[in-house]
């Protein structure tokens, strides 16, 4: 939020709670010139339709009407709130929206929808369950660059305690993982954060200075959540009748794919960069028997070896 846009909401709540509130109050407690609070009511006027006026006799600024910041949307800024009433239900995709908050977006702004609200929904086929209180410790770290201290359960349910510099947050397939420089391995690396048992403020500076082209490296280099500073290409053959269901369908920004042949019939062979193969292996068995890993080596080697095993632990 700019801070013009910060400034507009504090004289929004003052003249909510005030009949009159002079100039130089409003000053004061934006702390900025009287220039500046002229400009921005002027702005409010303009753009946010705010029925604000001035009264020499009472000496301040009042509201005319009743009026509410977000009355000045359009259909657009309404349709807006739907579709964000209705993920954020699903507190997985919004961890720290309250639910009240939820309420009182759908009675104020959303009247007009009621009849078809139920009627939209967001449904994730996968999700953990984590403590919401977690997220606001991981935003308020990256918000201040300090260090948290995580009691960290591995996928073998071995717990360790970590110090780490939360990065970036991210939701990837309805999880949430926090990107963060490790301290202990010096590198980046990725924590589930439903694995978060306990978290602990440090109130230490960042060691490691944000560095923004590698986290943008880091987030874009490798297909699926597994990332790492360098991937490794790897290609994956599909056939029919698949076929249709690959051509459109995105799986990564670098990828690249050709219609080949194979046999003699038809086939699409994606190439996408990979930094670990165990996700993107999960996805080539899930299109079995119509896809199989080609290159490089060891990969195609990694998801022949889980084939194998699958069969020979279930026949």
């Amino acid at each position: 939020m700019s801070d013009q846009a910060r400034r507009a909401f504090a004289i929004h709540e003052l003249l909510k709670s005030r009949k009159i509130v002079p100039l130089a109050l409003l000053a004061e407690e934006l702390e900025v010139c009287a220039r500046t609070v002229k400009r921005d009511i002027k702005t409010m006027r303009r753009e946010m339709k705010a029925p604000v006026e001035y009264s020499r006799e009472k000496n301040g600024y009042y509201y005319t009407k009743p009026y509410d910041l977000c009355d000045y949307g359009d259909e657009k800024m309404l349709l807006f709130y739907l579709f964000a009433q209705r993920i954020a239900k699903n507190l997985s995709l919004m961890p720290i929206v309250s639910r009240d908050l939820l309420d009182t977006i759908e009675e104020r702004y959303l009247k007009d929808y009621q009849p078809i609200l139920d009627r939209i929904s967001y449904e994730l086929a996968d999700h953990e369950k984590f403590r919401p209180g977690v997220v606001k410790q991981v935003l308020d770290a990256m918000r201040s660059s300090t260090a948290l201290g995580l009691i960290y359960q591995n996928a073998a349910g071995e717990r360790s305690q970590r110090f780490v510099e939360p990065w970036h947050l991210m939701n990837y397939s309805g999880k949430w993982y926090i990107l963060a420089w490790c301290r202990s391995s010096k590198e980046p690396r990725t924590f589930l954060l439903s694995r978060v048992i306990e978290t602990m403020e440090t109130g230490e500076p960042f060691e490691k200075e944000l560095d923004e082209r590698l986290l943008k490296k880091y987030l874009e280099e490798g297909y699926g959540i597994f990332k790492l500073p360098e991937a490794q290409e790897m290609t994956i053959r599909f056939h029919e009748p698949i076929l249709h269901i690959v051509r459109d369908r995105e799986w990564h920004p670098k990828q690249r794919m050709v219609e080949t042949t194979c046999g003699g019939k038809p086939c699409i062979e994606l190439t996408l960069p990979v930094a670990d193969p165990i996700e993107i292996t999960y996805m080539v068995l899930g299109f079995t028997p119509h896809a199989e890993v080609v290159a490089p080596k060891d990969y195609r080697k990694y998801w022949l070896t889980r084939l194998k095993s699958a069969v020979k632990r279930w026949g």
